[in-house]
């Protein structure tokens, strides 16, 4: 027995305490998160009923022996068996004041171990906190995502992004299309989700579902990638329009697929964003080659760009922000809506 199992006990949780992990993200993390205040969305966030469980929440808790929340870490899950699952982190939280030193570490050593999964990452780690615990102790790959955006070059004036320099989008010119898909049995005649694809975690057809078709407040964009014969798919790309300042941009949030075939996208890319005038389209991931990249039309945006292509729209904030990921398999391709970066602050 550790010094930790005297004083604590580590377990997943179950709908019973979804009242006092809420209180305690409340309490210790952020009085106005969303998570602390809106039960349904938590419930949708954490819950397993796309699975078939009603029960068991993403959570494992960090409990002293008089049965008080002291820690958390709550997760995504992409699919339901050990065999085929990975695994994003989204919260972690522990009390600060705990006597023990090294709790946060030793809550997420307990959540590998209740919680076996094939690889672990996740977008929007703290690099003062997190992203140190990562690398040092777990040996995670770690960085920032890159981000990437193509502009809309019809524009004179620009109310979302701030453009210092311009950017001609040279891409290549191809028959790939985007046909829109409306929900999840459309999606399943595009796109065979149990096929496993190089530099991607396996996500489920039921967390697919659950997370782009059935969110209880986004409204997604999904669109299978359909090849120039026009009857093979090789992928589906989600996005998510969003509408501030009077115009509108498209944030790129996730791909299933073969990765290669993101190159061939920019013809169907600059039509979607002329046929619906957006000011820009963005896609952030971890990482992507700069050259596969720019085939389809997108540039990079550096670290000391003057050009700037906002992350945070609740609130709107007009500035460029670095968002950093780790992962324990450093092959894996991550994108935006990974974990629970892609999150509303309320509604």
């Amino acid at each position: 027995m550790s010094i930790y199992d005297k004083y604590f006990d580590f377990r997943i949780a179950t709908v019973c305490d979804i009242d006092a992990i809420m209180a305690f993200i409340k309490e210790e993390w952020s009085e106005k998160h969303i998570l602390a205040n809106d039960r349904e969305f938590f419930q949708w966030q954490y819950g397993n009923e796309q699975f078939g469980d009603t029960n068991t929440i993403n959570v494992v808790l960090m409990v002293d022996k008089g049965g008080k929340i002291v820690g958390i870490n709550g997760f995504i899950a992409y699919a339901a068996s050990t065999e085929e699952r990975y695994v994003s982190s989204a919260i972690t939280v522990v009390k600060p004041d705990l006597e023990i030193p090294l709790c946060g570490v030793e809550l997420i050593k307990r959540f590998k171990e209740i919680v076996p999964a094939k690889a672990y990452y996740s977008s929007g780690t703290n690099p003062h906190t997190m992203m140190p615990i990562g690398k040092r102790v777990f040996h995670y790959d770690t960085g920032i995502m890159q981000q990437y955006y193509m502009i809309n070059n019809k524009f004179d004036d620009f109310k979302v992004a701030c453009i210092n320099h311009s950017i001609l989008s040279e891409y290549r010119h191809t028959e790939t299309l985007l046909r829109p898909i409306q929900n999840m049995p459309e999606a399943e005649k595009c796109f065979e989700f149990q096929k496993k694809e190089k530099g991607q975690g396996y996500k489920s057809k039921e967390f697919f579902n659950k997370r782009y078709f059935e969110h209880p407040v986004y409204q997604y964009q999904v669109y299978g990638v359909q090849n120039a014969e026009k009857q093979a798919y090789s992928g589906i790309l989600v996005g998510r329009e969003i509408e501030i300042n009077q115009r509108k941009i498209l944030r790129l949030v996730d791909y299933i697929g073969n990765l290669t075939y993101i190159g061939n996208l920019g013809t169907a890319l600059h039509q979607l964003m002329d046929e619906n005038s957006y000011e820009y389209i963005d896609m952030m991931v971890g990482t992507l080659p700069k050259e596969l990249m720019s085939q389809a039309g997108f540039s990079l945006r550096e670290l000391e760009d003057t050009n700037v292509i906002p992350t945070y729209f609740e609130p709107f904030v007009q500035q460029n922000v670095n968002i950093w990921y780790q992962k324990s398999d450093p092959d894996i391709v991550i994108f935006k809506a990974d974990g629970d970066q892609d999150r509303p602050n309320g509604r």
